[in-house]
């Protein structure tokens, strides 16, 4: 009984933190810190991905990564501890299970995407057609709240195996 209350108590912490109100005291970057993190949660990545940190890139965007740092600071995926690291050029984007690219960054996509080839990474983005360019996960605002839409196939591609729950979050699905 006490597992079924905690397994309860996770989903539905889970399914309201999938929907982040942005007001004043909550930022873009901090919505985004706690999506990724829960994005942790509900994606396998291959085994030769489950040692060592788990590395979450940030590439370009200072208010992203420093939140991110502190929100997961302590934190781990499985037996896994969590780093981010910052890239500031495409060309030196290197293996890591997320990779979150900003608006501003978006259009090196295909340079993002020639320096992970053959890495299992999830790459985030927060730009309209992004998915279509490579992205698995593109963050959007709907009347002020953080929201996302899911390319599975992109995952897929991957390797990367999505959880149903995250699938029934998304609010569009390619």
């Amino acid at each position: 009984m006490k597992k079924f209350i905690g397994v309860t108590l996770i989903c539905v912490c889970m399914q309201l933190s999938f929907s982040i109100s942005l007001n004043a005291q909550t930022s873009v970057a901090q919505a985004q810190a706690v999506f990724i993190y829960n994005f942790t949660r509900l994606i396998e990545w291959p085994s030769d991905y489950k040692s060592g940190d788990f590395i979450i890139g940030i590439y370009g965007s200072n208010e992203t990564f420093n939140e991110i740092k502190n929100f997961t600071s302590g934190k781990s995926v499985g037996s896994q501890s969590i780093s981010v690291v910052k890239f500031t050029t495409a060309q030196t984007i290197s293996k890591c299970h997320i990779l979150f690219v900003p608006y501003g960054k978006t259009k090196e996509l295909a340079a993002i995407l020639s320096s992970l080839a053959g890495a299992k990474t999830l790459i985030i983005t927060e730009k309209k057609g992004a998915i279509e360019e490579g992205a698995t996960i593109n963050f959007v605002i709907v009347e002020d709240k953080l929201k996302f839409e899911l390319k599975v196939s992109n995952a897929s591609k991957l390797g990367l195996k999505i959880s149903s729950n995250l699938e029934n979050m998304a609010i569009a699905k390619y």
